[in-house]
């Protein structure tokens, strides 16, 4: 076997790892008592929470899902306060999902313990060694986004 390949093997459980601890993250701050979220409820706060206002389209590309399903979704969320709709004044036929003041809560919670998370695992390193980590994490990810 090809040390690449030992590598991208050793690489593929490392990164495993690490996504099993953000999945268990996501898991606890879905199913906290007063949330009851679903894992792709979590992702839409989560994601109207770093990109602002979005339409559904947007949204339901993000998560690899139908528009119907996303609108599914967006309702469930709007049960719970967390989002709202909001007609475009331009065009009515543009509708942008935003999130409420409880689901900025629900977000800003969210991405505290994620962060939690990042900073446990950085600690394990020295500032230099954060620096590099981070520059071949950024050239691993652009290197990741163009490949098919």
């Amino acid at each position: 076997m090809s040390s690449l390949l030992q590598r991208a093997i050793d690489l593929r459980r490392e990164i495993q790892n690490i996504v099993h601890e953000f999945h268990q993250l996501d898991a606890a701050s879905a199913n906290s008592p007063h949330l009851e979220l679903s894992m792709q409820e979590l992702r839409v706060v989560e994601y109207l929470g770093d990109a602002g206002s979005c339409m559904m389209r947007e949204l339901a590309e993000y998560l690899l899902v139908a528009v119907n399903t996303m609108t599914t979704t967006v309702d469930n969320l709007e049960r719970k306060n967390l989002v709202r709709r909001q007609r475009s004044e331009t065009d009515r036929r543009i509708v942008q999902v935003e999130l409420t003041e409880a689901g900025k809560q629900v977000y800003n919670s969210a991405v505290e313990e994620k962060l939690r998370l990042c900073r446990s695992l950085l600690s394990a390193l020295n500032e230099d060694e954060q620096e590099i980590y981070m520059v071949l994490m950024r050239k691993i990810a652009r290197a990741g986004k163009s490949k098919p």
